[in-house]
């Protein structure tokens, strides 16, 4: 059955600064975030969507940077472990935000040093050849905790 038949079409998209897409809203996250970077979007007409997207298209060189960025998520989700984070952390945000925090916070790791990403020089199917890699993994569990502070216990 057509989209259109289902129900109504709205008359506007949804914009992501960070990501500087527009999206329909049935491309949107469970929780109404950007579905790639978990980011909020506004609003907007249909118009000015695409011409926003016109521009960020001429203004951006390729989107290698959200790549990046996907293939870093993949790598520290891989085996569960971004679920088995979530669920010992236990923060108070939809999984998605989660790990595109997490995911942000291993990047700025990166920049400043205290964390690695290994990749082959070329693509491999081998999963082990993608890895992070930690020169400090105190200092990953003492960010994770400042990123997600623990929950205070009831009192008893």
């Amino acid at each position: 059955m057509a989209r259109s038949a289902e129900r109504p079409q709205k008359k506007t998209y949804l914009w992501c600064d960070r990501c500087r897409r527009s999206y329909d809203h049935d491309d949107l996250a469970v929780d109404g975030g950007c579905p790639v970077c978990g980011g909020g979007v506004q609003e907007m007409g249909r118009v000015s969507a695409i011409v926003r997207g016109l521009v960020a298209n001429e203004l951006v060189a390729s989107d290698i940077r959200t790549k990046h960025r996907q293939l870093i998520r993949m790598i520290w989700t891989r085996n569960g472990m971004g679920e088995r984070y979530y669920r010992v952390l236990g923060p108070d945000l939809p999984y998605n935000r989660f790990e595109a925090r997490v995911t942000e916070l291993l990047c700025e790791g990166a920049e400043a040093g205290w964390v690695r990403f290994v990749f082959p020089a070329s693509p491999l199917s081998e999963e082990s050849a993608y890895r992070l890699e930690f020169d400090d993994e105190e200092r990953f569990v003492h960010e994770l905790e400042a990123l997600f502070p623990p929950k205070p216990l009831p009192p008893t």
